[in-house]
């Protein structure tokens, strides 16, 4: 049966790569940019944020568990008593909450992309901050309705250049499943971001299964973006605690964490019901380490049954935000699953600046074609088949 996932051109190499290179000696010549050659313009990056006004009002009321409480010298820190860590992204201190790219109004960011030839951005909350898991049901409804209600007025103001997911509850998947419709029925939202450890297994992943049954229905896009889901999504890894090398083992953490992710999606059948709804998986889906799973896993098919990875990886958009932004780690992906299922993400709002996630798809090597399909090609699809004319 044909879907419009057919639209979307899904192409992905069948070998996978062995430990990668310095170089690709199996990849066609690169075509380098040249030092002298104009910049990119016409891009669109899938993977950035925003906190909205409405949010920080909603957060910083409250009293008791996850809050923003300001400092003696204004400074605003997203604190909580019980649950997750809590991202660096919340806690920012001295600089105020509305004086940051994650706060700031479309003026400031609009300019910022004009700059660096990014036409238009997804826009999507930072799951990051690992707010949701610490909410009740009515205190999500509460945020995530505000959130979202902001969001759809900052696309309505500016259609021609950002689009945007909802906010969804992790604990109360019904109203998600509501939220979900009222954002493509009333609010122009195109789906929702959702936190990648919730998908750490086939189990934790059924716990959405009404929700991808609504997406199914609306032909929405799903993002799974860093953090965890509510306690009650089961199959989740632990919270972390390290008392050595901390950064080193922190980016082991959640790397293995999108990893986990997307090989639920990948070889579960989990999305084989949901044939019209499109995933994007952050930070590639786990970096360099998917690619090399899923190597693993090819190698170890018997020789009369040999697994098709394109079959496999097809239903999966992977970007390049935050930790999978190196430029080693896209050219690996591009070789393992093809330059047709990895878009542009910058995490801008996150990070100050869409240019160092540019630079490095500018410096990997691939080929020109290669490029042109993740910063323009392959986001422009994906919005086209949610009816967004870029």
């Amino acid at each position: 049966m044909k879907t419009r996932r057919t639209f979307l051109k899904y192409g992905v190499t069948a070998a996978a790569a062995a430990l990668l290179p310095r170089r690709l000696p199996a990849q066609a010549e690169p075509a380098p940019a040249s030092a002298g050659a104009p910049a990119p313009t016409g891009l669109i990056d899938l993977h950035n944020h925003w906190i909205s006004p409405g949010a920080i009002d909603v957060l910083s009321t409250r009293t008791k568990a996850v809050r923003y409480v300001t400092g003696p010298h204004g400074e605003h820190t997203l604190v909580r008593e019980v649950g997750p860590p809590v991202s660096t992204l919340g806690s920012r201190a001295p600089q105020g909450l509305r004086g940051t790219q994650m706060y700031d109004g479309a003026d400031k960011r609009l300019r910022h992309l004009d700059a660096h030839g990014v036409s238009r951005q997804l826009i999507s909350w930072p799951t990051t901050m690992n707010v949701d898991p610490a909410l009740t049901a009515d205190e999500a409804h509460l945020l995530w309705g505000t959130y979202n209600d902001d969001l759809a007025a900052l696309v309505r103001a500016h259609p021609d250049r950002f689009s945007a997911v909802a906010a969804l509850s992790t604990l109360d998947i019904a109203w998600s499943v509501k939220e979900l419709a009222r954002g493509h029925d009333k609010l122009g939202l195109i789906g929702g971001v959702l936190p990648v450890n919730g998908f750490a297994t086939l189990e934790g992943a059924k716990a959405f299964a009404p929700l991808f049954e609504a997406a199914q229905k609306y032909k929405s896009l799903i993002y799974l973006h860093t953090g965890y889901a509510h306690a009650n999504v089961p199959g989740q890894p632990p919270y972390p605690k390290h008392e050595d090398s901390r950064p080193a083992r922190a980016a082991l953490d959640n790397l293995w964490n999108f990893t986990a992710a997307t090989v639920t999606l990948a070889f579960s059948g989990f999305l084989d019901a949901y044939p019209d709804v499109t995933v994007q998986v952050a930070q590639l889906g786990g970096a360099g380490g998917i690619g090399l799973v899923a190597e693993a896993v090819q190698q170890a098919a018997p020789a009369d049954a040999p697994l098709d990875l394109r079959s496999r990886f097809k239903r999966i958009y992977l970007d390049t935000g935050a930790a999978g932004r190196g430029p080693e780690a896209i050219a690996l992906a591009v070789r393992v699953f093809g330059a047709e299922q990895i878009v542009l993400g910058t995490d801008y709002g996150a990070a100050n600046s869409v240019v160092p996630v540019i630079d490095n798809i500018e410096k990997s090597p691939l080929t020109a074609a290669d490029r042109q399909k993740i910063l323009i090609e392959n986001p422009k699809a994906i919005l086209a088949a949610q009816g967004v004319a870029v």
